[in-house]
């Protein structure tokens, strides 16, 4: 179907995802965890609204001039004709990525209130989503399934508007400076940030620059501090392991890069604003 071209930069690139479900007017595709899969960095724009969902921390997504990292447990929405795409080759990839028709979406925007609106903030992924888009790819399409999916999906949409547009906050970032050096480090960090010894100043040395002058370019490419970033990228990783019951708080402050669960908590409440347990339940149930 058309509607999946745009999931990817080109036709090669659909090969990347595991699984790919389509109607007329709505797909999802996903790459799953467990494929060890890794993918190029890429820029495109297109006609229709996508929403992104990291499974695995994405190291740096690109949106509007604009560089982010791809935070497990949060939707990246992308409004029609918006540049986008991720910057750090071969990174393992696990992804869940949503395509809606933009007459179709807008149309929805409308019937639930929020015509003329546009997503211009990411927005956490409720447990309600995550389990339809669960069902949505469990139909078989077969024996009555797409008038399931057809039900499914508009389920999907009401979701993504209702959570998308119901802030109104705009956190558009301005366009950021290019820095080759800060992208080679942003891998560098994320390849490294398990290790609770690791440093800013260990980042600006292996870079070649002074800690504050690396400080003062990498807020310059990712408007973020260093500091900030890196623990978000470790928290990223601590979301995604949430997911497993037999970790306790403790283990996963260690295997997400903290040196103690007081730190990851403090870290957890100030950019989450919520404690990793109530985010635990919540989310991750």
């Amino acid at each position: 179907m058309d509607i999946e071209k745009n999931h990817a930069l080109n036709e090669e690139d659909l090969k990347q995802y595991d699984r790919i479900s389509s109607l007329p007017l709505f797909s999802i595709a996903e790459v799953k965890e467990e494929s060890e899969k890794s993918i190029p960095s890429f820029h495109h724009k297109h006609e229709a609204y996508e929403f992104i969902l990291p499974v695995l921390t994405i190291p740096a997504l690109h949106y509007d001039k604009a560089n982010y990292p791809g935070e497990v447990g949060y939707v990246y929405p992308v409004n029609p004709n918006v540049e986008h795409g991720i910057f750090i080759d071969d990174n393992k990839c696990a992804v869940i990525s949503i395509v809606v028709d933009k007459g179709y979406l807008d149309n929805k925007k409308e019937e639930y209130g929020y015509k003329g609106k546009y997503f211009y903030t990411r927005y956490l992924a409720s447990k309600t989503l995550r389990e339809l888009i669960n069902q949505y790819m469990d139909v078989d399409d077969s024996d009555g399934g797409l008038s399931s999916k057809d039900y499914l999906s508009d389920l999907i949409i009401k979701e993504l508007i209702i959570d998308g547009l119901a802030t109104g906050e705009d956190n558009r970032r301005r366009k950021m400076q290019h820095s080759p050096k800060v992208k080679e480090a942003l891998k560098y960090m994320f390849d490294n940030s398990s290790d609770p010894n690791l440093t800013i100043e260990d980042v600006a040395k292996w870079s070649g620059y002074s800690t504050a002058y690396f400080t003062k370019a990498f807020k310059a490419f990712m408007d973020d501090t260093p500091i900030n970033h890196l623990n978000k990228i470790r928290l990223s990783k601590a979301k995604h392991l949430f997911f497993n019951k037999e970790l306790t708080l403790s283990e996963i402050a260690k295997k997400s890069g903290f040196k103690n669960t007081s730190t990851f908590t403090e870290s957890f409440k100030r950019i989450m604003k919520m404690y990793p347990k109530e985010y635990r339940k919540l989310y991750c149930n």
